[in-house]
């Protein structure tokens, strides 16, 4: 029996698609939609990384939540989910101003950017942003 092949970022379109506020925390839901003519497979946590107001990438931190990965097939037009979170509040020596992330699928070679307009997150630098894994079902 053939395995299925993994998701190409090329095959891939990222969409925001909730938003969740914890006290001092924001967080965004993603969806990576497979856009492809062939089902694929993702599995993992997406790297991340803020991008500056020129789309170059800045230093970021990043931490895992909400394991353990499972392996999502994903069928033509088929999404996976995953949630990022990071610290907006205090205490906050400093703030770090970010306008996207750019985002690599879990084993693709490239990435996705999403843009946001500038927004914040407690610093100094780098900043924590914490990834959950892909998952089939939106759970967060």
């Amino acid at each position: 029996m053939a395995s299925t092949p993994t998701c190409a970022a090329s095959a891939l379109r990222l969409d925001k698609v909730g938003e969740d506020d914890y006290t001092s925390h924001g967080g965004w839901i993603f969806a990576l939609r497979n856009v492809g003519s062939r089902a694929c497979e993702v599995k993992g946590y997406p790297v991340v990384h803020l991008l500056d107001a020129n789309a170059r990438v800045m230093p970021t931190t990043i931490v895992h939540f909400g394991g353990p990965a499972h392996p999502v097939v994903l069928a033509p037009w088929r999404r996976a989910f995953f949630a990022t979170v990071y610290a907006v509040s205090g205490p906050c020596p400093a703030a770090v101003f970010a306008y996207g992330m750019g985002m690599t699928p879990p084993r693709a070679g490239s990435s996705l950017v999403w843009y946001a307009g500038r927004f914040d997150l407690c610093g100094p630098g780098p900043a924590v942003v914490s990834v959950s894994p892909v998952s089939s079902t939106r759970q967060y």
